[in-house]
């Protein structure tokens, strides 16, 4: 078999060397996947290459890779689906839809601080038990920064400004004191692309170019900055040598993301025990059924196979390796591990929806459609980061809460306006 990871590393570069030359393309879906693959499993899929650690099996990983960079792509050529077009086009009455983005900041805040509350013991890595409610409903805050930000944006009100720049705090927090990467991308995003929905200004080429090399040398350093941060982050900045750190993450025996997809692959090639979209399914559940409330025999009873599979149990079951602590599989490994090369097509399907989402929040009465594009944003890089089965759950959350918001806030004296394109989507 082709070692692929030239065509992989080629499929990124070309994809984001495009978003350089036309900055506006990186707030599109095969953009900043291709910034995400870039910073987080290029650098990974290189060390591995360069020491052939897995052999045939890293040979299959690095193909999976390419196949899903490529399917970001592919899926995303589709043209949008018309009805979902129509159902996105939502006329809202901008005061009620900024009353809903205070409502959900006010729940988030509200939620963020009991989490705060709570024992290292309950915030254990598993996250199970009443936290995982404080964790759920604590996360809105960020749609509420996204719409706050929206209409401060958008009219100037300075009730928006102060309830956006109250909600920042939250990410700002995550970021500085506790190195999440994820709340930290959203909160970026949702700046860049309230600037760009509203303002049409796309962010400067030297931000995306920094953007991305910035990942590159932080992401090695993740877990010593977590430890370090929290008592002073800027100490911590002084502290920590990030090109060490990335050095020694292309070292041949360094841990990392890529080598666990690869043991993945390698455990389900093995016995081929495919998912067929299980966890797809049993994620949805762990994610939306509370077993405090419910009880955990009535949680498993509706998963299939009556639990969710754990993948470091699987993969040392039939290897013998042992996955580290706090790495994933990235999307890679959960996708190869439920469909084989065919869970690729999970990042074409994945195109195809943000492509209607584009297309619907470029359109007039697009706001609904460019809050929630901002909110799966970063759901879409975690598919590719961490697993695929964490997108569908951020999605219905998103949705749900979003589509509740504009539920409320829609203008019902106002006919919607045509789908003709506005210019800024020209």
């Amino acid at each position: 078999m082709p070692n692929f990871f030239i065509p992989f590393a080629l499929t990124c570069v070309v994809l984001l060397a495009l978003a350089v030359v036309r900055p506006r393309l990186i707030y599109e879906y095969p953009y900043f996947m291709a910034a995400t693959f870039t910073a987080f499993i290029l650098p990974q899929a290189y060390a591995l290459y360069r020491d052939q650690w897995g052999g045939i099996y890293l040979r299959m990983t690095l193909l999976m890779c390419f196949l899903c960079i490529a399917c970001c792509w592919l899926g995303y050529q589709r043209r949008p689906h018309p009805a979902l077009l129509s159902k996105l086009n939502i006329p809202i009455d901008l005061a009620r839809f900024l009353q809903g983005g205070i409502a959900l900041v006010l729940i988030g805040w509200y939620f963020t601080h009991k989490l705060g509350t709570l024992s290292d013991e309950e915030l254990s890595s598993k996250m199970t038990g009443i936290s995982t409610v404080y964790l759920f409903f604590g996360g809105l805050v960020y749609p509420g920064f996204a719409i706050c930000f929206y209409c401060a944006l958008k009219r100037g009100w300075i009730i928006a400004w102060l309830a956006a720049f109250g909600a920042a705090v939250v990410p700002m927090q995550a970021a500085l004191f506790y190195g999440r990467r994820e709340p930290t991308v959203l909160f970026l995003m949702s700046v860049g692309l309230g600037m760009f929905f509203i303002k049409g200004k796309a962010a400067p080429r030297w931000a995306i170019i920094v953007a991305v090399l910035a990942g590159m040398l932080f992401i090695p350093s993740t877990a010593e900055y977590r430890q370090l941060a929290r008592e002073d982050p800027f100490a911590a900045f002084k502290e920590i040598n990030f090109t060490e750190q990335f050095r020694e993450a292309l070292a041949p025996d360094a841990i990392s993301e890529l080598k666990n997809a690869t043991a993945l692959v390698a455990a389900t090639e093995e016995t081929g025990d495919y998912e067929f979209g299980a966890g797809y399914w049993n994620q949805i559940v762990f994610r939306f059924v509370p077993a405090q409330f419910l009880g955990r025999d009535f949680k498993d009873s509706l998963m299939i196979g009556g639990e969710q599979r754990d993948m470091s149990d699987f993969v040392y079951d039939v290897l013998g390796f042992q996955l580290p602590v706090g790495l994933t599989v990235t999307g890679m490994g959960d996708s190869f591990n439920e469909f084989g090369y065919l869970g690729c097509l999970f990042f074409a399907a994945v195109g195809y929806l943000f492509k209607t989402l584009w297309a619907a929040a470029n359109r007039p009465n697009g706001i609904v459609a460019q809050i929630l594009y901002i909110q799966i944003t970063t759901s879409a890089m975690r598919a590719a980061t961490h697993q695929t089965v964490d997108f569908l759950p951020a999605f219905i959350y998103g949705l749900a809460f979003i589509g509740a918001i504009a539920f409320y806030a829609r203008d019902r004296g106002i006919v919607p306006s045509p789908l003709s394109p506005s210019p800024v989507s020209a």
